[in-house]
This record gives C-alpha cells, sequence and structure tokens, in this order.
C-alpha cells in the first residue's frame, strides 16, 4: 500500500535508480529549495547519494542526487543503461542532470532527453501485482570503466486518499556504507506542522529553521551501522534505516480519513446475482456464526486475489459490484466485498488496517496509513470478536475463531458500537484446529535389522491446507512426489517413498496426502541387547540465543508457530514378545507461547505415541528466556527407549528366518515400485542395491549396482560395488572399481584409500603408497588418520619393519594415543612378534578409551597367538557383546573355538562371519591363520 522506499532509494543510490513520474519524463533545471552539494570529482570518493524532500501542503518532492563510479567492466555493464520505473498516477519525475565526470571533464549526458524511451512494464505481475507502473529507459553513451556516473532527478507527488495529509520517508544510509557526500534532508512550511522519527537507533531530528516560512532537518550519511539483532527477536527489534514523517496527528485521524472508503450502503444492487448469492447464505443457516463463515468462504474463494495500485488504487478500494463481477481484487477490494456482505447478512463488522510483516512495530512508527501494508476485517456477534481476512484461503466455520498474527492493528470503525479507532493489539492464541494432523505407522515386524515398511498420513487444514496443497496440472505426479519426499525427509528422515496419493475436501479445507515408505530405525546393540531410542517425533523448535549482552532484554519467538497433531505407532517385532518401553512417562509444556504434550503406550505388539503441539506466536519475555529454552529442551531431549529380548537374535540369524516376512515383501514392493515408475533413476536401483545388502543377497545387490553405474557412474556408486565386491573375494572387479571412482574424483579420499588397499592386494605397493596423503602429524585427528592409513598399508605390503619404525617413533611422542597403542598391538600379534609389548599395547589402549570394544580385538589376537586360548575367547566374547557384528572378531572367534575343541561354537561363529563377509578369511590366511 506504501512504497518500498529502502528497495525504492537504496538501489537508486547505488544502482539502478527506482523512481515514480507522470506518464512523460520531464527535463527542468534543479529545484530553488535544495541545498547544493559540494562537488565530488575525486574517484576516491565518487559515491554520492544526496535525498532532500519538500513538503509544501499536500505535495511531497522527493530530489536525489546521485554518483557512481564505473570502477569495472561489471559496473560499467550496470550502468550502462539507465532504467526508471514509476508509477504515472502519483507524479511528476524529472530529471535535472545526467552527466559523465571523467577527470575534471563533466560531459552532459542528458541534453534536451533525447534518446529516452517510456515503456510499460508490470514488474509485479509475478506476485499478482498490476500497479500501473511505466519505465524510462535510456542507454548511456560513451560511458567508460573509471567514469562517474551523475544522475540527479526529482519526483512530486501527491495523493488525493490521504485528504490533504503527507506521509512518506527519507533512507538513512548506514555504515559500513560509505559515500564521498551523504546527506537526507527535510524540508517543510513551519505553518504546516509534521511528526518526523528515526527508525534508526541513535539518531534524533533535530528541527532548523530555513528562514522565516520553512524549517528543515538535515542527517548526515551514513549512520552508525544498524545493531545487529538475535534470531527469533519480535520484528520491532530490527531498525530500519529510515527517517518518517507524516502530518496525520494521530492514529484516530488516519482511521478518519480511511474508514469513509470502506462505507458499504447500497454497495450491492438489488436484484444482482451478489445479492442472491448473500441471501442464499442466509437461507442455508439463521446462525450468524455460520453465515459469517459463509461470506467468508464466498470472498476467499470465489474472488481471486490480485493487487490494483492504478490511479488511487493503493488506498481506494474497488467497488464490491466490480470485484464480484470481474472475480478477483486485492486486500482492499476483498475487505470491502467482505464488509458489504456481512452488512446485508446483518452482521456487525469494520475495516482493520495491518502491517502484515512487522506489525508488532507499528507503535513505534509515526501515525500514517503507510505503516500499513493491508486491510481485513473485525466482526462482532454478541460479545464474541472474530478477525476475517479475505486474502486468505481455506478458511471455514472450523477457523472462524482463529486471528490472523497482524501484531497491532487499527480499526477504523464501523457498524461495532463501541469500537474505537486507535491501535489494538491482536490476541494471540493457537488455531483452533491442527494446522497439520500426521499418522504414522510403522510395521518392524521384520526385526532391528532390516529396512522398515511405513505409512504415513497427512492432513493439511484451513488456510495450511491452501497454502501447501498440489493442484492437479502440468507435472502433477512429479510435483506431489517431490512434495511426499521433502515431508518423508521432515517426518521420517528418509526419502525412499511410494507413489503418493492426495484427496482434497473443499466443504472442509482439508487437503490429505498419504504415502507408503521405507525407514531405517537407528537400533543400537548396548548392554546385551538391541535397543531403539525414541525421542518426541514432533518437537516444539526454539532456536533464539540471547548470548550478547545487548541481546538479553530482547523477547524472543518460536519461529513459525502452528498447532499440530501426530499419532505414531511401532508395530513391533515377534508381536513385542520380550519388548520392554523405558522413559516413556508423559511428557508436557504449558507456557505462554507453546502447550505441548506427549503421551506413550506400549500395549499387545505395538507402540504408540500421540503429540499435541499448540504454539500461540506469544512472545518470550526477556526475563523467561532461559528458563524457558530450558524447559523446552528438556521436554524435546526427553527419550523413550525400546529394548529387545536379550535373546533376540543377532542379524544374520534374524536375516534367515525374515526373508518371507510380509514387512519386507512391502519393502520389496516399494523398492521395485519406484524403478519401475523410473527405469533410468539410478539412484532409486542404488537404493534397492543396498537393501538387498542388508539381506546378504549379494549377486542381486551387485546386479542393481551395475545397472545404476550404467545408467549415471559416480564415483560414490563405483565404491559402493567395489566395496561388495571385496567381501565376496573379487578383487579383480574391486580393483576395477575402486581405480574408476578414483579416475572420475581423484580428490576424493575414500576412493584414494580404498583403490591403494586394492593395489597392494595386487602387488603394486608402490603405485598404492604413492596414493597416500602425506600429511603424518600425529599431533592433530586428520593427520593421525592419515599416518595409521600409511602404517596399514605398509603391513599389508609386508614391509612390516617401515611400520614398526613408523609406530614405534610416534610412540615416543605420543605414548597416550589409545590408537597409536592399539596399531603397535594389532600389527604385532598379526607378525607374531614382541607378544608382550604386544600386550602391554593392548592393555594400555584398552585402559585409555572407554569404547574398547576393537581393541579387546586386537588382545584377543595376541592372546591367540601366544597359545592362551582361554584368554583369547574371553576377549573375543568381550568384544562380541558391544559390537556383535564385528566380522572380524566372530571369524577369529570361531577359530579359537575349534582350537579348544568346540566344533559345533567354531561352525555357528564362522558361519556367522561368512555370512555377513564372504570372503573375511582372506585378510588372515595372509599372516597364516586359517580354520
Amino acid at each position: 500500500m506504501h512504497r518500498n522506499l529502502i528497495a525504492a532509494v537504496v538501489v537508486s543510490a547505488l544502482a539502478s535508480t527506482s523512481a515514480r513520474a507522470a506518464d512523460k519524463v520531464l527535463i527542468a533545471p534543479v529545484p530553488a529549495w535544495v541545498t547544493q552539494a559540494p562537488p565530488v570529482l575525486k574517484a576516491d570518493s565518487a559515491v554520492r547519494f544526496d535525498e532532500q524532500v519538500q513538503v509544501d501542503g499536500a505535495t511531497t518532492t522527493v530530489y536525489i542526487d546521485t554518483m557512481r563510479q564505473a570502477s569495472s567492466p561489471e559496473a560499467l555493464l550496470q550502468m550502462g543503461t539507465l532504467t526508471l520505473p514509476w508509477q504515472p498516477d502519483h507524479g511528476d519525475l524529472t530529471l535535472h542532470k545526467l552527466e559523465i565526470i571523467r577527470g575534471d571533464a563533466v560531459i552532459d549526458a542528458l541534453g534536451k532527453g533525447e534518446g529516452i524511451t517510456v515503456i510499460r512494464r508490470e514488474a509485479g505481475l509475478e506476485r499478482l501485482m498490476v500497479d500501473g507502473q511505466l519505465t524510462a529507459v535510456k542507454h548511456i553513451e560513451g560511458l567508460r570503466v573509471g567514469d562517474v556516473l551523475r544522475m540527479v532527478f526529482s519526483i512530486s507527488e501527491r495523493d488525493t486518499a490521504l485528504a490533504g495529509h503527507v506521509q512518506d520517508g527519507l533512507v538513512l544510509l548506514p555504515a559500513p556504507l560509505k559515500v564521498g557526500f551523504g546527506r537526507a534532508r527535510l524540508v517543510w512550511r513551519t505553518a504546516s506542522p509534521l511528526t518526523v522519527k528515526s527508525l534508526a537507533p541513535g539518531v534524533t531530528p533535530t528541527p532548523k529553521p530555513v528562514d522565516a516560512t520553512w524549517t528543515e532537518i538535515v542527517v548526515p550519511l551514513p549512520v552508525a551501522k544498524l545493531p545487529d539483532v538475535p534470531k527469533n527477536a519480535p520484528s520491532r527489534f530490527t531498525p530500519l534505516p529510515l527517517l518518517q514523517f507524516t502530518s496525520f496527528p494521530d492514529w484516530a485521524a488516519v482511521a478518519k480519513v480511511m474508514a469513509p472508503l470502506y462505507a458499504v450502503k447500497d454497495t450491492i444492487p438489488a436484484g444482482s446475482d451478489l445479492a442472491a448469492r448473500v441471501d442464499a447464505i442466509a437461507k442455508r443457516s439463521a446462525d450468524p456464526v455460520t453465515r459469517m463463515a459463509d461470506a467468508l468462504r464466498l470472498v476467499q474463494d470465489e474472488v481471486r486475489y490480485e493487487l490494483i495500485a492504478m490511479g488511487n488504487g493503493n488506498y481506494v478500494p474497488q467497488a464490491p459490484a466490480d470485484t464480484w463481477a470481474k472475480r478477483y481484487g486485492d486486500c482492499k477490494a476483498k475487505t470491502l466485498l467482505l464488509l458489504a456482505v456481512l452488512d446485508r447478512l446483518g452482521i456487525k463488522a469494520e475495516p482493520v488496517m495491518a502491517n502484515s510483516k512487522r506489525g508488532d512495530a507499528v507503535p513505534d512508527m509515526v501515525p500514517a496509513a503507510l505503516a500499513f501494508d493491508h486491510v481485513f476485517v473485525h466482526a462482532k456477534v454478541g460479545e464474541e470478536d472474530f478477525w476475517l481476512d479475505g486474502t486468505m484461503l481455506g478458511s471455514r466455520l472450523a477457523d472462524i475463531r482463529d486471528v490472523p498474527r497482524y501484531g497491532t492493528v487499527l480499526p477504523m470503525g464501523g457498524t461495532i458500537e463501541g469500537s474505537k479507532p486507535a491501535l489494538f493489539a491482536l490476541p494471540l492464541r493457537a488455531h483452533t484446529r491442527p494446522d497439520i494432523e500426521a499418522d504414522l505407522a510403522y510395521d518392524m515386524a521384520a526385526g532391528p535389522h532390516l529396512a522398515t515398511p511405513y505409512h504415513l498420513t497427512l492432513r493439511y487444514n484451513g488456510t495450511y491446507a491452501a497454502a501447501y496443497k498440489v493442484d492437479p496440472g502440468p507435472n502433477y505426479d512429479e510435483k506431489l512426489t517431490g512434495f511426499a519426499e521433502k515431508a518423508a525427509t521432515n517426518w521420517i528422515g528418509d526419502t525412499f517413498v511410494g507413489k503418493p496419493r492426495s484427496t482434497w475436501d473443499a466443504e472442509a479445507a482439508v487437503w490429505t496426502l498419504d504415502f507408503d515408505g521405507i525407514a531405517y530405525p537407528d537400533w543400537k546393540y548396548r548392554d546385551g541387547h538391541y535397543a531403539l531410542a525414541v525421542p518426541p517425533s514432533l518437537k516444539v523448535t526454539y532456536d533464539a540465543p540471547r548470548d550478547r549482552a545487548a541481546w538479553r532484554a530482547i523477547p524472543a519467538l518460536i519461529s513459525e508457530p502452528w498447532h499440530a497433531r501426530l499419532r505414531t505407532s511401532w508395530n513391533l517385532p515377534d508381536a513385542g514378545k520380550g519388548v520392554t518401553l523405558s522413559g516413556g512417562d508423559p511428557g508436557s509444556l504449558d507456557l505462554p507461547a507453546a502447550i505441548w504434550q506427549r503421551r506413550l503406550a506400549l500395549a499387545g505388539g505395538t507402540l504408540s505415541e500421540e503429540i499435541v503441539s499448540r504454539e500461540s506466536g506469544a512472545e518470550i519475555a526477556p526475563d523467561k528466556a532461559s528458563t524457558t529454552a530450558k524447559a523446552i529442551s528438556d521436554a524435546m531431549e526427553r527419550t523413550a527407549r525400546l529394548s529387545l529380548d536379550p535373546a533376540y537374535p543377532k542379524w544374520w540369524d534374524d536375516v534367515a528366518r525374515r526373508k518371507g516376512s510380509p514387512a519386507l515383501a512391502k519393502v520389496r514392493a516399494i523398492l521395485d515400485a519406484r524403478i519401475a515408475d523410473k527405469p533410468d533413476d539410478a539412484t532409486r536401483l542404488t537404493d534397492r542395491a543396498w537393501f538387498e545388502r542388508t539381506l546378504f543377497n549379494w549377486a542381486a545387490a551387485e546386479a542393481d549396482y551395475t545397472r545404476a553405474i550404467a545408467l549415471d557412474a559416480s564415483a560414490d556408486r563405483y565404491l559402493k560395488r567395489s566395496g561388495l565386491r571385496s567381501k565376496i573375494g573379487n578383487r579383480a572387479g574391486s580393483l576395477a572399481d575402486t581405480q574408476a571412482a578414483y579416475d572420475l574424483e581423484q580428490g576424493n579420499a575414500d576412493a584414494r584409500s580404498s583403490l591403494a588397499y586394492d593395489l597392494i592386494e595386487a602387488g603394486k605397493a608402490d603405485e598404492a603408497l604413492n596414493l597416500l596423503p602425506t600429511d603424518l602429524d600425529i599431533a592433530t585427528d586428520d593427520g593421525l588418520s592419515n599416518f595409521l592409513e600409511k602404517v596399514d598399508r605398509l603391513e599389508q605390503a609386508d614391509r612390516h619393519d617401515e611400520a614398526l619404525a613408523m609406530l614405534d617413533e610416534a610412540l615416543e611422542k605420543r605414548g597416550s594415543s589409545a590408537k597409536l597403542r592399539n596399531a603397535r598391538c594389532w600389527y604385532l600379534g598379526l607378525r607374531n612378534t614382541a607378544l608382550d609389548t604386544a600386550l602391554a599395547d593392548c592393555n594400555k589402549a584398552i585402559e585409555l578409551d572407554s569404547d574398547p570394544a576393537m581393541y579387546m580385538d586386537s588382545r584377543a589376537l595376541v592372546h591367540f597367538r601366544a597359545g592362551r586360548l582361554k584368554e583369547a575367547m574371553a576377549d573375543y566374547e568381550a568384544a562380541l557383546a558391544a559390537e556383535p557384528e564385528q566380522t572380524a572378531s566372530l571369524f577369529m572367534a570361531g577359530i579359537v573355538a575349534d582350537r579348544m575343541g568346540d566344533k559345533t561354537k567354531a561352525a555357528a561363529l564362522s558361519k556367522a562371519a561368512k555370512t555377513m563377509f564372504p570372503d573375511v578369511g582372506h585378510f588372515y590366511a595372509h599372516y597364516g591363520i586359517k580354520p
């Protein structure tokens, strides 16, 4: 509803210039009221921004003098064509000077206005805005790199809708912007007082007389740097670099001027189609609230939004009959139409001005219509207030008591008895019905080791539904799938979704989206059993740091508040037999900004969760910010835990009994359908290959990787197939893949490391060692990792003495490194040498590390080499108790069991290791260790 000064004037100063004028560009000398800026000719101070505004009665004239240097070819390209967009119904655009300054020479580039072309270009059409904007275009001839371009123009403006009042603002360019000369000057007739206010902190406007007739305020530019604002602070704490002025004495005066524009008497012609539609609403129900909801739906659904700002359209609404006939209108037109409809229905209502983006900052602004960018309706039934916005979509009877979050608004008066034209803070409350409802069902019947199918249903209600629903049209299936994948990422954490389906219930304004998908829940093996952490699936997000002293007095907000409900169910393995739940007590928050409740229940083999979050948008007071942050954090981090029976089978045994399960059939059906839908999508084939790997279907997985690589070869896909081939003993195939991956991405550390390993396996040690990184600084994490990799490759290449020498020297420098201690223990054990030193190293590594499963495996090898089979088995079992799928420990434990005479146990352990890693014995055979 008012011009965006920051976009218009700052861009004017530093790039192209935006302006408003009549439909012809005028050429004239600089006005006499202007105070000329000093000459600025030196290139190092060639940036100028001089804005002066004169207020004379109801006319405002803005004068701009800008200079900018074409300091580079890129700047020259930007400056070479002058474009001046303006709205011709709002005033006269006058060009005073257009000069090229080259050294001491000043070249006139304006002349008498030759070469200026005026074109019609509605820049806002994509935003459903029509403002009658014209653009003046002039190509600047002869401009060179190093030149300074000076442009001086003025705009006179008179808005008849303001009934003789004026309102506007000057831009206060802030540091660190540097200008050779900068000024913001406001001058007005002393007899016609203005209210002037700076929205930039630290600037105090000081009026001074120019003469007996005129008064001025001058602010040198740039002003001080605007202060940093913390995240999620109310908008009033984000300063604007503006000097606002107005001739309105107070907010009541603003309302008094605007209110007559929304008079509704006789605006719905008798016998018209609109009258018939309104009467039909009245006939359907005698309940005024139901009538109100139907009226709001009529305006929202049957009149599309389009801003009309031509002529006096910035403030004067289109007539209801015209809006209905055209079936389009902006917020003003829709508000007047809704007021007329409500009036015919006998419902008392009034128009309300609002700032849709900075509503809480309105009280800090000067009283003016430019404080607002929106208008909507306040209605009253009995003693109950209703706040109705015709520009929204999807509002229904269930939502009629929702309040738009516009902060402080200005009611203009109407038929509501007792309403006052004064600023009013809208009530803050969560929406009546959930903006979104989610029902999520996981089928974990296939156990903790394999993929879990799920079904997700999302219901978007009311305005959320209208905002988010995917409408039928071109590329509908692709758009819907993309939306479902984003939803899956938000709610599940993965994007493996099947074909989504959606329905739109126009009567209830509910858009329903549902789809099947695949998840990989993060089960962990700890303390002798598999466990799954179950944190809240729907959380209150509070991110408002106040870690600077200057921020501690600033309130906080919960970003994008909503009302949401989530119901989740987990169908548990083996119908929940032996499953326990810990930490499942109810959780809750009860704050002005958010009410959040969580309930968990385990019954009949199913875990159920329900979470409701009702967020109001209320501010969190500065003295409550810290305690609120802690309360929210404590509630959101409170995690329940599902634990399976300690006897639950390990991965290799569980797969054997689960391969025919209906849950896995669902997973395979989803993966197959995704590939059938897009057979040329390499990612979908890679997804299925991973699934086959979890089932130890090596051939099927390799076939999918091969198809994916044929479609879209990437280093990642080659490395995945290489890893698989290495597991099954196809070393030549693995080398070919790692070489291909490295050739594609030589900077890929994984490709480099894998290729070095495979080259040594192929007998090309020198070539492999040349690939390794040279940063071997064991004092850093990366350097230590590189160091250990080189030692590993030297050992693999049977260059044990070199490797041992490196480790001995490193341990002299960093003897407290568990990783270095373990490395020496491991390689001495593999070489069956210096076993006492090896044992001491392993003991020290285990002592130093809080998670020593890998180090227990190393010590077990040393015991095995020393013939201490009982001690070796104890360490292998301890390692497997922490990491039951550690294939090296399983394999070696099988060998130890065999040497101890327990053939049954040995066979079971060996089978487990070879099920997960068929070629696991190859590594140990290199060191003479065989079953």
